[in-house]
């Protein structure tokens, strides 16, 4: 299994956040031998969790799309919208891409009535899935968070993460005040300390906690179980018809040229599939899992749809810029 030096390390080969934008040739022909740039934007600040899940990608896009140097430049704003504004404006030689986690900047899109820009990218390929999980203190059963006695609310990340959209249609079977907290781990102690009666976050961010037995992971939001956690049931298995997950991938402008996306669909497939990736992700309980850009893009254009019309009937509350 793959240690957190190595996975720091590869990380450590990047360029330094706020690098220079660039106008760069195609990173597919390198006269001399000599590699050519290609610069990944990531719409949020240096040493947040997406831009750490950035820097530790961005080292298998160069693996596989050979000789490249990839640069992650930093581009926080509007909700993580600013760096895929960019893109819709970048050369179209296959130069610069985006960090593109859905359905966070779906919901960001509806919230800001900015959807016109998913006509101006085209969603490469998602290669991890996070799904959802429900947590609560160790000992809690999922039966009593059912019964209407339960007073305690239901603790969630902040309102655009993929746990607190599921919780709109969770209410129906947890019918349990919903508490928003600035971050994950926020909802994660609340739920482990019994603060709250439960709350949903991401696999990876519950998985440490309750191998260490300081929180108890009663149901994940998934089609099937987590190799991580074999004996945890699905809401499907305890009758409740939900899926939820984060799913993170890459995003290119919509005029970007067939050779250099078919290339770069080629290398995101094969990053998915690397050894080294799969032992990472395992050591993170991320799943690895590779959806082209027509199966990503059939799941947007669900998420979108039903964003928007919860936005028009119930919008969440905006946080952040």
């Amino acid at each position: 299994m793959i240690r957190r030096r190595s996975i720091l390390g590869g990380a450590a080969l990047l360029a330094v956040p706020g690098a220079a934008r660039a106008q760069l040739p195609t990173p597919y022909v390198a006269p001399g031998g000599r590699s050519r740039s290609m610069t990944l934007l990531v719409g949020a600040e240096g040493g947040s969790g997406a831009d750490l899940w950035v820097r530790g990608f961005a080292p298998f896009l160069e693996r596989h799309i050979k000789e490249v140097q990839v640069s992650v430049v930093n581009r926080p704003g509007e909700g993580g919208l600013a760096a895929l504004r960019e893109l819709t404006g970048s050369p179209t030689n296959g130069s610069v891409l985006a960090y593109a986690p859905t359905p966070f900047l779906v919901a960001r899109m509806v919230e800001r009535r900015a959807t016109g820009i998913l006509d101006k990218l085209r969603l490469m390929g998602a290669v991890t899935e996070e799904p959802v999980a429900l947590v609560a203190a160790p000992g809690t059963e999922l039966s009593t968070l059912r019964s209407p006695g339960s007073n305690r609310p239901l603790g969630l990340p902040p309102p655009v993460s993929a746990g607190s959209i599921m919780a709109v249609e969770l209410a129906q079977f947890l019918p349990m005040e919903q508490l928003h907290f600035p971050s994950a781990s926020a909802a994660r102690q609340a739920a482990a300390s019994g603060n709250v009666a439960a709350a949903l976050v991401n696999v990876p961010d519950a998985v440490v906690a309750a191998r260490e037995g300081r929180l108890a992971v009663l149901a994940i939001a998934a089609a099937a179980r987590h190799p991580q956690l074999p004996d945890v049931p699905t809401l499907r298995e305890e009758g409740i018809a939900l899926d939820a997950a984060l799913r993170r991938g890459i995003a290119v402008p919509a005029g970007i040229e067939e050779r250099p996306a078919a290339h770069i669909a080629r290398a995101l497939r094969a990053a998915a599939a690397d050894p080294e990736f799969l032992a990472q992700a395992e050591w993170r309980a991320v799943l690895p899992r590779f959806r082209d850009e027509a199966e990503w893009g059939a799941i947007v254009r669900q998420d979108l749809v039903e964003l928007r019309t919860r936005w028009e009937t119930a919008p969440w509350q905006v946080v952040g810029g």
